[in-house]
């Protein structure tokens, strides 16, 4: 999934974080990352 698919997604799924929020979410919490990743695949 590219970039911007990934983001409308999340904002298609009421997920509002910016790119470093998203960047130390993928870092620090990658199953969390993940959980991000499904919920903007589905939406």
């Amino acid at each position: 999934m590219n970039y911007s698919t990934f983001m409308h997604g999340l904002k298609l799924a009421g997920v509002d974080m910016n790119r470093k929020m998203l960047s130390e979410t993928a870092i620090h919490d990658p199953a969390a990352f993940t959980a991000l990743c499904e919920l903007a695949k589905n939406a």
